[in-house]
C-alpha cells in the first residue's frame, strides 16, 4: 500500500494510464518531494482517484537529461499544446521539458497533463498567482534538471539539431558558460526573416564583456550550463535579463555565438513585442545593458552613455510601430518625439506621419481630455462642418457619451449643465453674460487641441 504522499502521486498515475507499465517520478508542487518510482501496474490496482492539485513530473531516476528546455506559459493553452507536439516530434528522449504556469486561468493543466506522458523527462509546475512573465521566466530556469539549460517561449519553434550544435560546443570545451546563435522572425503568413548574430563561430574569453558587447546589439536565449546558471544569476524583473545573463556567464567562463538559428519567434498577437509602447519596457531594456557595464566597473561616462544610446534608441521607432498598430496614436507621438531626439526620423517622413494622424490624435486627445470630468455624460459640438469627423471620430471610442449639436449663434444664448461638455472649432469669445453661464472647465477648442497633439510647423487642419 503506497505512504500517503505516494498515494498523492498515484492518482496522476491513474489518470494517465495509457502509460501502464512505465516507470516515473512524480514531484509534490507543495514541497518538491520525489515520490519513488513505482509502475502504474500497481498504482492503478489501488483505485485513487485522480487528485486536480498535482502536475507530473516524469523523469528516469537514475539519468540526468543532457538538455532541459524551459516553457514559461499563461493563458495560451492551445499554443502550449501545438508547441509541445512539435517538441516531442524533434527532441530526443534525452531532453527534459520545464513548464511553468503563472496561474492561467484556461485549460493549460489540461494541456500539461495530457503531454507529460509523451516525454522521457517532464517537469511542471503551477504559480498560486501571476507573478509577472519575468519571474515566471526565471522560476522555470530555476527549475531545470539538465546538464544544459534553453529557454523558450510558449509560441515558438526550435530547430533541434542547432541546440545540439550549441551543446556539442560546451561539450567539446568546457570552458564555455554559454552558447548564443540565431534566431528567425516567424510572421503570421509563414514568412521566415533569418536574424544571424554571426558568419561563423566567435568565441568570447572569461571577462571579454566590453568585447562581447561592443560586437552585438542583441543577443537572446543562449544554451547554457546549468549550474553556471543555478550557481551564479539571479533574474532581476527589473530588466530583461538577457546581458546581465551574458555577464554572468562571463564571469564564470567563456561565451560562443555560433551562425545556426537556434529558433522560430512567432508574431503572435498579443505578444512581449506589444509592450514597446510602454516606458518601463525601454527602461528594462535599458538597464540591461546598463547592469552588464556595470559588472565590469569604471568606463568612460560619456562614451559609454552614448554606447547605450546608439544601442536602446532605435527602440523607440518600434515603439512607434507597435502604438500603430495597437491605434494608440499618442502613444506613437510620445515615441516619435524620442525617436525625433535622436535624429531618427527623416524631417520628411515626419511631416508626412504628422498629416496622416491628426485626426485620430486629436480625437483621441479630446476624449482624454472629456474623460478628466467624471460628471459628463453628454457632449455638445458646435454646427461647424470642420468638426463632423471629429464628432464621428469621438463617437466611435466613446460611445457612452450622448451628442449633441448647437449652432453658432446659440452659443451666446446656452446654459450648459453640469453633465455637458462643449466642444467649438475655435476658442469662443463670449459676451460678458454668456461667460458667466459657461464653465471654462467644460470647454474646449479644437484648435487648442491640434496645437498640444502637433510635431512640427506646418500647417494643418481637419
Amino acid at each position: 500500500m503506497p505512504q500517503p504522499r505516494q498515494r498523492h502521486a498515484v492518482a496522476v498515475a491513474k489518470h494517465l494510464g495509457e502509460w501502464i507499465g512505465k516507470n516515473f517520478w512524480l514531484v509534490e508542487p507543495e514541497n518538491g518531494s520525489v515520490c519513488h518510482d513505482v509502475s502504474l501496474h500497481q498504482w492503478r490496482s489501488e483505485g485513487v482517484e485522480y487528485a486536480h492539485d498535482v502536475l507530473p513530473a516524469f523523469s528516469c531516476p537514475h539519468m540526468t537529461p543532457l538538455l532541459s528546455i524551459c516553457i514559461p506559459t499563461y493563458n495560451r493553452a492551445n499554443l502550449l499544446r501545438e508547441t509541445l507536439a512539435h517538441l516531442r516530434e524533434v527532441c530526443s528522449d534525452d531532453v527534459e521539458i520545464v513548464i511553468s504556469d503563472n496561474c492561467s486561468g484556461d485549460d493549460t493543466q489540461d494541456a500539461i497533463r495530457a503531454f507529460a506522458p509523451r516525454f522521457a523527462h517532464f517537469r511542471a509546475f503551477r504559480q498560486t498567482e501571476n507573478r509577472g512573465g519575468i519571474t515566471n521566466f526565471a522560476a522555470v530556469m530555476s527549475a531545470a534538471g539538465g546538464k544544459y539549460l534553453y529557454p523558450l517561449c510558449d509560441d515558438d519553434r526550435i530547430y533541434f539539431p542547432a541546440l545540439m550544435a550549441a551543446v556539442a560546443v560546451m561539450e567539446e570545451w568546457p570552458g564555455i558558460a554559454g552558447v548564443f546563435g540565431g534566431y528567425e522572425e516567424w510572421f503570421p503568413s509563414g514568412r521566415l526573416l533569418p536574424v544571424k548574430p554571426v558568419e561563423e563561430r566567435t568565441d568570447f574569453a572569461q571577462h571579454e564583456h566590453m568585447k562581447l558587447l561592443a560586437r552585438f546589439t542583441l543577443l537572446w536565449n543562449p544554451v547554457c550550463r546549468t549550474d553556471i546558471y543555478r550557481r551564479f544569476y539571479m533574474v532581476d524583473r527589473r530588466s530583461f535579463g538577457m546581458w546581465e545573463l551574458a555577464g554572468a556567464l562571463l564571469k564564470h567562463g567563456g561565451v560562443s555565438v555560433i551562425p545556426e538559428i537556434l529558433y522560430k519567434h512567432a508574431h503572435t498577437e498579443p505578444r512581449m513585442e506589444f509592450e514597446l509602447t510602454e516606458n518601463w519596457y525601454h527602461d528594462a531594456y535599458r538597464a540591461g545593458f546598463e547592469c552588464f557595464v556595470g559588472q565590469v566597473g569604471s568606463v568612460d561616462s560619456a562614451e559609454i552613455a552614448a554606447f547605450i544610446a546608439s544601442r536602446t534608441v532605435p527602440a523607440y521607432t518600434q515603439g512607434q510601430r507597435f502604438a500603430m498598430l495597437k491605434r494608440d496614436y499618442l502613444t506613437a507621438r510620445h515615441f516619435v518625439l524620442r525617436a525625433r531626439a535622436y535624429g531618427l526620423i527623416p524631417e520628411a517622413d515626419l511631416i508626412t506621419w504628422e498629416k496622416d494622424t491628426m485626426l485620430a490624435m486629436v480625437v483621441q486627445r479630446l476624449h482624454a481630455r472629456i474623460e478628466l470630468n467624471p460628471d459628463v455624460d453628454q457632449v455638445i459640438f458646435e454646427a461647424n462642418v470642420r468638426l463632423l469627423k471629429v464628432r464621428d471620430g469621438l463617437a466611435a471610442i466613446a460611445p457612452g457619451y450622448s451628442f449633441q449639436s448647437i449652432g453658432p449663434g446659440d452659443l451666446q444664448r446656452m446654459d450648459l449643465r453640469p453633465n455637458q461638455y462643449l466642444v467649438t472649432y475655435a476658442h469662443p469669445s463670449f459676451k460678458p453674460d454668456a461667460a458667466a453661464r459657461l464653465d471654462p472647465t467644460r470647454m474646449v477648442a479644437v484648435e487648442d487641441v491640434i496645437e498640444t497633439c502637433r510635431i512640427t510647423a506646418q500647417a494643418l487642419s481637419l
